[in-house]
C-alpha cells in the first residue's frame, strides 16, 4: 500500500469537503429564505444543491421532507424526513413533522407514535402536543385530546390554538357552558381571532342562542370575510331567527365565494321554497343534482318545491328518489304523505304518515297530517285521537290548533271548533288563517258581525285565492262619509263571490254614491243589468278617478249585514230578452220538464273534491221522464264518456259568457247545480234552482235549513252523510218526479 498517496488522498477529500461547506450552507441560507417566501420550485432547486454536496445534512434533509409534503409529494416527504431521523433520531421537529405527514395521510396510529416519541424528548413541547390535541380531536378521542389541550395550557396559558380546538373539544362533549369559557379566554387572548368568534357561534347555536350566535359570526366575518362556510352558518342562523331573506343574502355570498358549495345551495334553495319563490328554488336544486346527483336533502326540497307548484307527480317521483338515498327519512314521508293526499291517493298517504310515526312517535306534524287524511276519509273519531296526539306533543303550536278546529267544525261541534281557533289565535294573534277560519264559522253559524269582521284577515292569509288589488285610495268601512264622492267596487274572488255580492253595488247607489264596478270580463255582458252602477269595468281595464274602494266581499262588514238585513230581493240581474228567444228557437219545443243541470265547479277551488259530483253518481235521475240540459261551460275530464252515454244536452260551444247562460237558464223550468257559480246565477236572476251541497257546506249557505236567506227562490239539498251524495241523489229523484210539465 503507497501510504503518501494515500494520505494524499485524505487530505484531499478534507479540502474538498472544507469547499463544499460555505457553498452547502449558502444553498441552505437560500433554500430556507425561498421556502419561507413561498416560492417552493426555487426553494427546491436550493435543497437539493445542499444534498448534493451534503448527502446527510439531516436539517437540509427535514426541511426538504416538510418542502415536498407542501408541494403534495407526500411519500418523497416520509422517505426524506425518516433519512433525516436515521441519522439524527432526537429531533424532535422532524418526529414531530413526520408524525402529521403520517396523520394526514390516514396513519393517525404511526402519526401518533411519531407525537408520543417527541415528547419523551421534549415533554413540554407546545407544537407537538397542539399537533397530538388536534390528532385526538379528529379521531373524536375527545377526552384525550381535552387532556392533551389542558396539558398545553400548563405549560403556556395564552396559546390561542390550545384554547379553540379545547373549546372543540368540550363542544363535542356536550360541555357548552364550559367550551364558551373556552372560547372567552381565546378571544382575551386574540379579539381577532375569527376561529374563536365562529366555534363560539356553534356551541351558541347547539344551545339554541341564535340571536347571540349571530352577533358572534358577524364579528367573525367582520375580521375575516371571503370565507364561505361562515356565510354558510350566519344564513343558518337568520333562518332559525326567522329572518329569511337576509338568510337568502348570507347563501348567496357563500355561494359567490364557493359555487360549489352543496351545503349553501341546498339551504338557500330551501329557504326560496318557504319564501315561495319556487322556480328559483328549482334551479338551485338542479345546479346541486348536476353536482351529487342523487342527494337526498336536495331531492327532498325539490319534492316540496314541486308540491307548491302543484306539480303533485312530479314532486311524488323526487321524494321517492329522496327516500332511496335517504330511507325512512321522517320529515321526507311526511312530505311525501302530503303529495299523496293531493293526488287523493288517501290509503297511501296514510301508510307514509304511519311509517313516519313508527320512525319518530314524537313527530307532530306526521299525526296532524294523519288527522288531516282521516278527516278527509270522514274517519273522525280516529282524526280526533291523532289530533289529540299532535296537540300533546306541540300544545303551543297554533297551526294544530287551527287543525283541530277544522275537525270539529266538519263534524259540526261548533262550540269546540269555536275553542280550537281562539287557542290558534291567542297563541300567534297574527295568525290570519285562524282568524279567516273564525270568520267562516261565525259566517255558517249567522253570527254575522264577528264573522265579517274577522272576515277582512283573509287579505293577509296565504291560502286566501284572491285578485285583490291594493290602492292608494282608502278602503270604505262604512263610517265614512261618501256624499259626493265615488266609490270603486271592484270582485276579488271566484265568479260565484261576484254573482252573490254584487247586489251591495246597488245599495251603495240607492244612497246617492257614484260606483264604479270592476267584475271579471266573463260577467260583464250580464253585470249590466244590474241597476245602479255608473260605470262598469272588466278587471285589468284602465281605472277613472275615484275616492274610496272596497273589495265586493267587505261591503257586508261596511253595511252591518245580518241575517236578518240580506239584502234579499231577487232577481237582481236580468236575462237578454233576445238571447232567452234564441235559446227557446235552439231548444225546440218542449215536451216534458226541462231541467238545467250543473254537477262541477270550478276545479282550482280548494274544496272541490267536496262540492262536485261525478257524473257517474247521478246517473239514475236520467232515467227520469225530464229533458236535461247541461249547464256546464267546462266538462270534467272524468266525465266526457259518462255525458256521451247519457241524455243530456250540452251546449260547451255555445255557453260564451254568463249572459248566455243567463238566457239558457231562463228557458228551463228548473236548475239543479252543486255549489258553484251556475247555482249563484239561477239564484241572482230569480229562477228556481235546487243547490246540493256537501257537508260541512261553504258559509253561505249555513246550517240545517233547506232554504237560504240570500236566495228566496232557492231549496237546498243537504248531504245527510259527510262525502255521500246517494241520500240526495234519491231526494231529488222523489221531488223531481212531482214536477208536471
Amino acid at each position: 500500500m503507497d501510504v503518501d498517496n494515500a494520505s494524499n488522498a485524505d487530505a484531499n477529500a478534507v479540502v474538498e469537503a472544507a469547499a463544499k461547506r460555505p457553498a452547502a450552507a449558502a444553498n441552505f441560507s437560500r433554500a430556507q429564505e425561498l421556502h419561507s417566501s413561498g416560492r417552493f420550485d426555487a426553494a427546491a432547486h436550493e435543497y437539493e444543491g445542499v444534498l448534493a454536496r451534503e448527502p446527510d445534512n439531516a436539517k437540509a434533509l427535514h426541511l426538504y421532507g416538510v418542502l415536498q409534503y407542501q408541494r403534495g409529494a407526500r411519500d418523497d416527504a416520509e422517505r426524506l424526513i425518516r433519512k433525516s431521523l436515521a441519522l439524527d433520531s432526537a429531533d424532535v421537529s422532524s418526529l414531530s413533522d413526520l408524525g402529521a405527514i403520517l396523520a394526514d395521510s390516514g396513519r393517525v396510529s404511526e402519526g401518533i407514535e411519531q407525537f408520543e416519541a417527541a415528547l419523551r424528548i421534549d415533554p413540554d413541547n407546545v407544537q407537538v402536543l397542539v399537533r397530538l390535541g388536534n390528532t385526538r380531536l379528529g379521531q373524536r378521542q375527545f377526552e384525550a385530546a381535552l387532556a392533551v389541550f389542558d396539558r398545553v395550557l400548563q405549560v403556556s396559558p395564552l396559546v390561542i390554538d390550545a384554547l379553540c380546538n379545547r373549546g372543540s373539544a368540550l363542544r363535542a362533549l356536550g360541555r357548552h357552558k364550559e367550551a364558551l369559557e373556552t372560547y372567552d379566554r381565546a378571544l382575551m387572548v386574540d379579539p381577532r381571532s375569527f376561529e374563536s368568534w365562529f366555534n363560539r357561534a356553534l356551541v351558541l347555536r347547539e344551545m339554541k342562542r341564535d340571536a347571540e350566535a349571530l352577533h358572534c359570526l358577524d364579528q367573525a366575518i367582520g375580521i375575516q370575510p371571503g370565507i364561505a362556510a361562515m356565510y354558510s352558518l350566519q344564513g343558518q342562523t337568520l333562518v332559525e331567527l326567522g329572518r329569511l331573506n337576509e338568510a337568502l343574502s348570507a347563501f348567496n355570498e357563500a355561494i359567490a365565494i364557493e359555487p360549489g358549495m352543496v351545503e349553501a345551495l341546498v339551504n338557500s334553495a330551501v329557504v326560496l321554497e318557504r319564501l315561495n319563490r319556487a322556480a328559483e328554488a328549482l334551479n338551485r336544486c338542479e345546479r346541486v343534482l348536476a353536482l351529487v346527483p342523487g342527494h337526498g336533502a336536495t331531492l327532498a326540497c325539490r319534492g316540496n318545491v314541486l308540491q307548491q307548484m302543484k306539480r303533485y307527480d312530479e314532486a311524488l317521483a323526487s321524494y321517492d328518489l329522496a327516500l332511496q338515498a335517504q330511507p325512512d327519512t321522517v320529515d321526507v314521508l311526511c312530505n311525501r304523505g302530503t303529495v299523496l293526499r293531493f293526488l287523493k291517493r288517501y290509503d297511501d298517504a296514510l301508510e307514509c304518515y304511519d311509517k313516519a310515526i313508527a320512525g319518530d312517535g314524537q313527530l307532530a306534524q306526521a299525526w296532524t297530517n294523519r288527522a288531516s287524511v282521516l278527516q278527509d276519509l270522514h274517519r273522525y273519531d280516529e282524526a280526533v285521537v291523532a289530533s289529540n296526539k299532535a296537540l300533546e306533543l306541540r300544545p303551543e303550536n297554533a297551526t294544530n290548533w287551527l287543525n283541530h278546529g277544522n275537525l270539529h267544525y266538519e263534524t259540526g261541534q261548533e262550540a269546540d271548533a269555536l275553542h280550537a281557533y281562539g287557542r290558534a289565535v291567542a297563541i300567534d294573534p297574527d295568525y290570519a288563517e285562524a282568524h279567516c277560519s273564525l270568520a267562516v264559522l261565525n259566517l255558517l253559524r249567522g253570527d254575522f258581525e264577528p264573522g265579517w269582521r274577522e272576515y277582512e284577515w283573509r287579505f293577509k292569509d296565504p291560502t286566501f285565492v284572491s285578485s285583490f288589488r291594493q290602492f292608494v285610495q282608502p278602503q270604505w268601512s262604512g263610517r265614512e262619509s261618501l256624499d259626493g264622492k265615488t266609490i270603486l267596487v271592484h270582485a276579488e274572488q271566484g265568479f260565484g263571490d261576484t254573482l252573490q255580492f254584487c247586489r251591495y253595488a246597488s245599495l251603495l247607489a240607492d244612497r246617492g254614491v257614484r260606483v264604479i264596478l270592476a267584475v271579471q270580463s266573463p260577467l260583464h255582458s250580464l253585470l249590466t243589468t244590474l241597476s245602479g252602477s255608473a260605470q262598469l269595468l272588466g278587471k285589468g281595464d284602465s281605472l277613472p278617478a275615484f275616492d274610496f274602494h272596497c273589495p265586493l266581499l267587505s261591503l257586508p262588514l261596511a253595511f252591518s249585514t245580518t241575517v236578518e238585513t240580506i239584502p234579499r230581493q231577487t232577481p237582481y240581474l236580468h236575462a237578454d230578452p233576445q238571447r232567452v228567444r234564441d235559446w227557446e228557437a235552439l231548444l225546440g219545443e218542449k215536451r216534458r220538464p226541462r231541467i238545467g243541470i250543473a254537477w262541477a265547479g270550478n276545479p282550482e277551488h280548494r274544496h272541490d273534491h267536496k262540492r262536485s259530483i261525478e257524473l257517474a253518481a247521478l246517473s239514475s235521475l236520467f232515467s227520469l221522464a225530464v229533458e236535461w240540459i247541461s249547464l256546464q261551460k267546462q266538462i270534467p275530464e272524468r266525465d266526457e264518456q259518462q255525458l256521451r252515454a247519457a241524455p243530456i244536452r250540452r251546449f260547451d260551444d255555445e255557453l260564451i259568457d254568463f249572459a248566455d247562460t243567463a238566457a239558457l237558464i231562463k228557458t228551463l223550468d228548473l236548475v239543479i247545480s252543486v255549489d258553484s257559480a251556475v247555482a249563484h246565477l239561477a239564484g241572482a236572476i230569480g229562477h228556481p234552482v235546487w243547490i246540493l251541497l256537501a257537508d260541512p257546506p261553504e258559509w253561505r249557505w249555513m246550517r240545517a235549513r233547506d232554504d237560504s236567506p240570500w236566495y228566496p227562490g232557492a231549496r237546498l239539498f243537504r248531504q245527510t252523510v259527510p262525502g255521500q251524495w246517494s241520500h240526495v241523489v234519491d231526494a231529488l229523484a222523489r221531488e223531481i218526479s212531482a214536477i208536471r210539465r
